[in-house]
Order: C-alpha cells, then structure tokens, then sequence
C-alpha cells in the first residue's frame, strides 16, 4: 500500500515522511478520532431538576524529546558578532547528525576531484543523487542567516517554522529562522540558530 500525499495526490512508497514530488508531510495526514459524548448529571433540587454538563478532561500534548547530537567543529557562542547557528540532520542514522555554521560563506554540495571539496559534503547521505557538486550557500548578513541557490539541479526547499509543508523551490536569497527546515534535494535538515 502506497503512502498518497494530502497536497498533490502523489502515491509515494510506504513509510515516506515526506511527498517525493512537493515535500508535503504525509506522516501527519491521521483522521482524528471522535470525540466521546459528553457525560451529563442529573441533580434534583426542591423547585425543578438541573442538567449539569460533566467536562471531559483535556488532553495534554507530549513533552518534546530532545536527540543530542555530536558537532563537528567548535561551538561557541558567537565568533566576531556573529551568532552561531547548526543544521541538524532529519535522517535516522545519518554519518553526521549536525553541521555547526560560523558566520563564514558556506558551500553545500558534493566533492568532486574537478572542482575539490566544499564546505558542507553531503556524500553518503540517504539521497545523495540528488546534491548538485555546487548545490547551495549559507552565510551571515545584516544580522541574518541566508541561504541561496547556486543553480543546482534539485533546489533548495524551506519549510517555515509552523509550517506543514515545503514552499516552492527558493529562485532568490532567502532568510532562515530557528526551527525552519530546509531540504537540499531530497536531503532535509533542521536549522538552530
């Protein structure tokens, strides 16, 4: 049985968290049970008979779980003025589960031995195929994290902190806020600053 994407329809293979096709969470698209009916108390007094509505109790979401994950550089708290920020990996499993951002410009991609290594090597990640050798940059500006395309040939994807689903493929710099993800190919990541 196929995972079928809310948004466009897409019949995705089983246990995908997200559509191949437009990014969309498939995970969270359960049908919420109905309530239960509500309990009613009868009491009588001496002048007539009182229907009290019994309130059921509210459920309390989960505490989040934190996942500690090792860094691969230093990380302190702000190199010349400069906050610093991470992605963490999305994937189970992943070889490095966090990339500590600095301030300095950094390329997302893949080594290649005509071009030579970049800053952020996304080889033997689940999804590789689809990292172009130049695929992305992120650096500091204005007080701001950005992000831009490079011209590759997957994009780069934000999904908003808030937000159910991927926007459309970013053409232009854009700003990244705490708690966005942003998703190089089919490589998904959340940013921390």
């Amino acid at each position: 049985m196929a995972a079928t994407c809310p948004s466009c329809l897409h019949e995705n293979p089983v246990g995908t968290e997200f559509c191949e096709v437009c990014g969309s969470e498939i995970g969270c698209t359960s049908i919420e049970a109905p309530l239960p009916p509500i309990p009613v108390q009868i009491t009588a007094s001496s002048d007539a008979t009182v229907a009290t509505e019994i309130q059921p109790p509210i459920p309390q979401p989960a505490p989040p779980v934190p996942h500690p994950s090792p860094t691969i550089t230093n990380s302190s708290s702000a190199t010349n003025g400069v906050d610093n920020a991470k992605l963490i990996s999305k994937q189970a499993g992943a070889s490095i589960s966090e990339f500590i951002l600095d301030g300095n410009n950094v390329v997302v991609g893949r080594f290649d031995p005509d071009t030579g290594p970049v800053d952020l090597d996304l080889e033997g990640f689940s999804g590789d195929e689809t990292i172009s050798r130049n695929h992305a940059e992120i650096y500091y500006e204005g007080n701001q994290w950005k992000i831009k395309d490079l011209g590759s040939t997957n994009g780069v994807f934000i999904k908003r902190y808030g937000q159910r689903q991927f926007g459309a493929r970013i053409t232009i710099p854009e700003m990244m806020i705490s708690g966005d993800e942003i998703a190089f190919g089919k490589i998904r990541f959340l940013f921390q600053a």
